[in-house]
């Protein structure tokens, strides 16, 4: 028999899967078909646990005891398992070109993003105490994810506990958890506003070893700044208004930067402890924040997993390891697919350069431009709706190499009409 798409596609994840600390070869249900069906069950729809079950005996995939299903997934050392694995898949992102080549100040330099993402809390997920002593069920469970703005890799940061604030559960984390690779040496962290943290942003300069570039907040008073000196003339820094050096009430100095966007004319007000960069390269590498938001994307419309599979945190963070293996392993198999076939989905890269285009005109109309940096950093997740739902069939009907692919050619040229 010929390579299956399967093979192909979880072959990376397979291979590291017995090197690693956590893995357990002597197991009924094994860790290798822990990892099959969990790649199974967020490439398909199923609306609990045992609906998916049922559905794999059925297909005779499996015939896992849901008691080993469901203890699996309450599992800690499944869980150190994947992240271990995800940990390491990650290392494997490549993509054929760096979107980041014509900044070489950050060369050699990991620019993570950092956001959580919101799912409906499992079936049975029991009662937990709030911050104001009641006892109810949390309406929601938060993971916390790192989104690799190089590669567009991804990976779970935490998790949250019963109502516990999603920022809470991420200072919780040591700060090694922070850096993609152990050796890194000058990591970007991007964050969401809310976490205007004084404390963190000290410890994450001076105990973790990387800086991190966040929103001012309206109710942030300065009480000392100074102008920073910057070349108006370096075409990054167009739109900077401003570069200081501020210090607020509390300890420590900080980096603010007021950049008005070409496009919009939004001025937005930046605060970092990152002192070395143009204050240009450091207000886009902020708009590529975005990114792990249409990573969000991805989990929510495409993988559609909405709901935790099982009550407390334990499962949910299962969950999300697995949409995170998906996803990486989805980066994986483009990248060898435009290298060894010459296929990559072009209707998606004709669909963007046509809608950036359309902004350019909008613009222009209203006197305005798009930066040229919209163009140069492009986005990273390169794969249409029809790329996943291929993958998904692919996998569900056990298609041969050579098949598969002569059914995603047409797709990736086009739109189904």
């Amino acid at each position: 028999m010929s390579l299956l798409i399967q093979d192909a596609f979880l072959s990376p994840a397979l291979e590291l899967l017995p090197t690693l600390e956590h893995y357990r070869p002597d197991l009924d249900y094994s860790d290798t078909e822990f990892l099959t069906l969990g790649v199974r069950r967020i490439n398909t729809y199923h609306p609990s646990g045992r609906s998916f079950l049922q559905s794999v005996r059925q297909c005779e995939v499996s015939y896992v005891s849901l008691k080993a299903y469901f203890g699996a997934c309450r599992s800690r050392r499944r869980l150190n398992l994947l992240h271990g694995l995800n940990t390491a898949v990650s290392w494997q992102l490549r993509v054929p070109s760096d979107r980041f080549a014509a900044f070489p100040e950050l060369h050699g330099r990991d620019i993570l993003a950092l956001d959580g993402h919101d799912i409906r809390h499992g079936s049975h997920e029991p009662a937990a105490l709030t911050r104001h002593g009641e006892s109810k069920v949390p309406d929601t469970l938060t993971g916390v994810f790192l989104r690799d703005l190089r590669t567009g890799g991804a990976r779970v940061l935490t998790q949250t506990h019963g109502h516990q604030h999603e920022w809470a559960a991420v200072k919780a984390c040591p700060w090694s958890d922070f850096l993609w690779r152990p050796e890194a040496r000058g990591t970007i962290l991007v964050i969401d506003p809310v976490a205007v943290d004084f404390g963190f942003l000290r410890g994450a300069k001076f105990k973790g070893g990387f800086t991190v570039i966040t929103r001012t907040k309206e109710n942030l008073v300065v009480r000392e700044s100074r102008p920073l000196s910057w070349d108006r003339k370096y075409p990054p820094n167009q739109g900077v208004l401003s570069d200081e050096r501020v210090w607020f009430s509390e300890a420590g100095e900080f980096r603010r930067i007021r950049y008005r966007d070409p496009e919009s004319g939004t001025v937005y007000e930046l605060l970092t402890t990152e002192f070395h960069l143009p204050p240009g390269i450091i207000a886009q590498i902020y708009r590529l924040r975005w990114d792990i938001e249409k990573f969000f994307d991805v989990c929510e419309n495409l993988l559609a997993e909405a709901r935790a599979w099982g009550a407390g945190p334990v499962p949910a963070q299962v969950q999300n390891e697995f949409l995170v293996l998906v996803h990486n392993l989805l980066i994986l198999l483009s990248t060898k697919l435009e290298a060894e076939e010459g296929l990559r989905d072009e209707k998606v890269e004709v669909k963007y350069e046509a809608a950036l285009q359309a902004r350019e005109r909008v613009a222009k109309s209203r006197g305005r431009s798009v930066s040229p940096w919209v163009r140069v950093l492009r986005r990273i997740t390169r794969w249409s709706s029809q790329y996943t739902r291929w993958l998904q069939d692919a996998l569900l009907h056990r298609w041969e190499w050579t098949e598969g692919l002569a059914k995603l050619r047409p797709l990736m040229h086009a739109y189904l009409r």
